[in-house]
């Protein structure tokens, strides 16, 4: 039996694409804050809900919810799986605006529908992103 050889490969990811637990919004407060005067961003498939402070010291933090009204709990389980794989993979791009702006953004994405596809959860989510990072920088520039 031959002993597998180290690898060659010294130089790390370039980024890393994890979504760690100190990044998901937890807690009945965060919730209430969160569905109390925010805005909203629409797509056919997810809803995006956001709220920004002007102090960093509340962070970046995302959440994913399925209603009941979209159906069982294996759909709502594979919805919200779906909308926080395609999160996971584009997160960076609203991340380092947040901390490039030093504001602290509270955001939720919510399943319209059952039936998910990647594909199409993951371009509505990237437009959904870019669409609030120009919200950011423009709210940014006017205070």
């Amino acid at each position: 039996m031959s002993e597998k050889g180290q690898s060659n490969i010294t130089v790390a990811p370039p980024r890393r694409f994890t979504l760690p637990k100190s990044r998901i919004l937890r807690g009945k407060r965060n919730f209430q804050n969160l569905f109390s005067g925010t805005a909203l961003i629409k797509s056919p498939s997810v809803n995006l809900r956001y709220t920004a402070f002007n102090t960093s010291e509340w962070d970046f933090k995302i959440g994913f919810i399925s209603p009941k009204k979209t159906g069982n709990a294996v759909q709502r389980n594979n919805a919200k799986r779906v909308m926080r794989e395609s999160f996971r993979l584009n997160q960076h791009e609203i991340i380092q605006t947040v901390q490039e702006l030093g504001v602290g953004l509270h955001c939720v994405l919510i399943a319209r529908n059952t039936n998910l596809r990647f594909a199409e959860v993951q371009t509505h989510v990237v437009t959904m992103l870019d669409e609030l990072r120009n919200r950011l920088l423009s709210t940014n520039q006017t205070i």
